[in-house]
């Protein structure tokens, strides 16, 4: 009897388990707009603001920087917390686009802090191009870099769910170093082809269409690149070097930039499953996670081994720039500092102090942007 209960338990749980590797890892889906913000502005240019969301409150008693969308308009928090109180926090903004919030407007916070128009994020047109692989027709973000034209390109990867918003940040360093970006899309984006499969890949099929991007810096004037990604999109970068390592031609790469890199799917899985608390029993037994990953693979032909991007790190040729948040819940720090273990003389390692999960630049633009400005002066 005890035997049957432990063999119900696996099965049952590590197939519970494996659907929730399905819905939270694998399932393509579009997130709803959620307008937890309430802001009051404030003379002298503050702002009060409030959430239904505790975590979200959390984020805005930080010194952080972080965008703020609402209906008609879009703003920006910034610099040292003003006052919290009674719920609420004040702080320092700036209207960036669209009217100002009036008393009770209802707002969303943005991690991107600029808005979805690319010409607000760089200050000039810029223009949307195409660019094909296997996958089909992908549109991508072409910005010209400032100053004389450069034949050093930068092709820029969002993390999973995510968009060519996300890497305005990052982009903005690169045009600012001189460097022409192509902020890309890849399958299964909001607008691009889907993966056959229905599902993120994490790299393994992705991979394709970051090579097609490649391609069309090279047929527009490209003789290297440097690749910079987030979350999701450093397993791209990784896998697309897998590749190049394994006989894939294409542009020579000068180096990368990686913002919490998702470098093992398996371990990624694991450390968000050390963060569940099952009634009675407390964390999720490794044992249990072990057959619920085993599970998914068989049902959702999910091969670990070929999303463990830290197996054989031989890929990582070039130099490295690597950030990543102490506070990171989503992916695991201990595996980009594993990667600087393994590749010393290639990785900078910065490891940014109580930030979440691609929050590096939130936490402090000036720091971020001086890391990734030396670190492109330097190739």
């Amino acid at each position: 009897m005890v035997v049957l209960l432990v063999l119900v338990f696996f099965l049952g749980g590590g197939w519970y388990f494996s659907g929730r590797i399905h819905s939270d890892a694998l399932e393509v889906k579009a997130y709803p707009v959620e307008r937890h913000l309430t802001l009051e502005p404030n003379a002298g240019g503050t702002l009060r603001i409030t959430s239904t969301e505790p975590k979200e409150m959390t984020m805005l008693r930080a010194p952080s920087t972080f965008g703020l969308k609402w209906a008609g308009g879009y703003g920006r928090v910034s610099g040292p917390v003003v006052a919290t109180g009674q719920g609420a926090v004040e702080r320092t903004y700036e209207v960036v686009s669209g009217d100002p919030p009036k008393a009770g407007t209802k707002a969303e916070l943005d991690l991107v802090a600029f808005p979805d128009d690319p010409a607000v994020a760089f200050g000039q047109a810029v223009p949307r191009v195409i660019y094909t692989s296997p996958g089909g027709r992908f549109p991508a973000y072409f910005v010209p870099g400032a100053g004389a034209a450069s034949k050093t390109w930068a092709i820029l990867v969002h993390g999973k769910g995510g968009s060519r918003t996300e890497m305005y940040r990052m982009a903005r360093d690169t045009v600012q170093a001189g460097l022409p970006s192509l902020d890309i899309t890849y399958r299964n984006d909001k607008g691009a082809p889907k993966d056959p499969s229905g599902y993120y890949q994490y790299g393994r099929t992705e991979w394709r269409d970051l090579h097609g991007a490649i391609a069309y810096a090279a047929a527009h004037g490209a003789d290297r690149v440097v690749l910079g990604a987030d979350s999701m999109g450093g397993g791209i970068v990784a896998s697309y070097l897998r590749h190049r390592e394994a006989g894939t031609k294409g542009l020579p790469v000068a180096g990368i930039i990686l913002d919490a890199p998702m470098l093992d799917f398996e371990r990624t899985v694991e450390f968000g499953a050390s963060q569940i608390d099952l009634p009675g029993l407390g964390q999720v037994p490794d044992s249990l996670t072990w057959t619920a990953e085993r599970i998914a693979a068989a049902r959702y032909d999910v091969d670990w081994d070929a999303v463990d991007y830290l197996d054989h790190p031989s890929w990582l040729a070039v130099p490295a720039l690597v950030f990543h948040g102490t506070a990171d819940t989503t992916v695991p720090i201990s595996t980009s500092r594993e990667l600087a273990r393994e590749k010393p003389d290639l990785v900078t390692l910065v490891q940014t102090q109580g930030a979440e999960h691609v929050r590096s630049w939130n936490a402090d633009p000036d720091v971020y942007d001086e890391h990734v400005r030396a670190f492109l002066a330097g190739l």
